[in-house]
């Protein structure tokens, strides 16, 4: 996800192990505050007093409430793409990649659910220096490997032929309603989505003997 609004701030020098762990201290409470109180509450003052560090010091590891919380964003939103690319890396075949592409990002929206609720709040809330919300920017690069895999099984044939953005917006439509879900009650089961989404998504998409 692009934004414009500054990157975290850094520390002179290489990170010790000290200030890696701070670091993520600061995020772990920043997503614990955005879940409590809200982006706009979300202030340095809150998430330092969850995280039991004074405000004065956290603006050594991040310059303002915008650093730190696109570093949420950044963290979350970074460990769902990897954990998805890792699971259909060797996987052949455009049905079976959808299929654990589906997988494994239903997976860590239920494994991490209260990481993913804060993330998403603050890429609803946040907005640009031009005033538009970070949900809104189009980067195609966070759907690269979700494109890939669709546009490689409308090109042989495994699913019917559409739109790429249709295809696109009707997976991501589906896997997101996840989010939905645990935005409303952190506590939902997503049991039946979990079982139900890929046989679901594959005839959608045409695909054969599902």
């Amino acid at each position: 996800m692009r934004s414009d609004a500054g990157a975290a701030q850094e520390p002179r020098g290489a990170r010790t192990f000290i200030e890696t762990a701070r670091r993520q201290q600061l995020v772990d409470a920043a997503i614990a505050t955005v879940n409590e109180l809200g982006y706009h509450r979300a202030s340095l003052a809150e998430i330092g007093k969850r995280a039991r560090i004074a405000k004065s010091a956290v603006v050594y590891y991040f310059s303002s409430k915008e650093a730190l919380l696109l570093e949420v964003l950044q963290t979350v939103f970074g460990a769902l793409g990897g954990e998805v690319a890792a699971a259909v890396e060797r996987v052949e075949g455009p049905a079976a990649r959808l299929g654990r592409y589906a997988d494994a990002y239903l997976a860590h929206v239920d494994t991490r659910r209260r990481a993913v609720a804060a993330a998403v709040e603050i890429a609803v809330s946040h907005r640009t220096a031009e005033g538009r919300p970070l949900y809104l920017l189009d980067d195609e690069a966070d759907t690269a490997l979700l494109r890939s895999i669709l546009r490689a099984g409308m090109d042989d044939g495994t699913f019917r032929s559409m739109p790429l953005e249709v295809a696109t917006g009707l997976v991501e439509s589906v896997l997101d309603r996840s989010i939905t879900l645990v935005q409303r009650d952190p506590d939902a089961d997503l049991a039946a989505l979990r079982a139900e989404a890929v046989p679901f998504l594959l005839r959608a998409l045409g695909a054969q003997d599902v």
